[in-house]
């Protein structure tokens, strides 16, 4: 796993425990951490962050601060509210979702994907 990748990993398992911490109304990023640690220390997705983080240790010379990879979390969960409520909502109702399912609930709530633009072409010499 490369770095870049594992830090993604880490942030995918705690997004979970944060929302949780959203929906209990804690809403400054530092109180969503606080919260999700306390109330998920246990928890698999815990354990699986804390796992990937001790393993960028490999990764890299000096692992990301941690405390960062919390904020990052937090303004994914903040900044995609709507669409983790869209979600809860659908899951309250029907229990389980597919993949094109769930994309289809997000989509109206995330921002529109930007245009790909082509490479640069740089001229050849003659």
């Amino acid at each position: 796993m490369e770095r870049d990748d594992a830090i993604r990993e880490i942030v995918a398992c705690l997004a979970g425990p944060f929302a949780e911490s959203a929906f209990e109304g804690y809403l400054d990023p530092r109180d969503m951490a606080m919260n999700a640690s306390d109330g998920n220390e246990g928890s698999s997705d815990y354990a699986d962050a804390k796992r990937i983080y001790g393993e960028l240790r490999f990764l890299m010379p000096r692992r990301p601060d941690w405390g960062r990879i919390e904020d990052r979390t937090a303004r994914l969960v903040l900044d995609h509210w709507s669409a983790i409520e869209a979600l809860a909502a659908h899951l309250l109702v029907k229990h389980d979702l597919q993949f094109d399912e769930a994309l289809t609930i997000v989509a109206p709530h995330l921002p529109p994907m930007p245009a790909a633009t082509p490479p640069e072409r740089h001229p050849q010499p003659a």
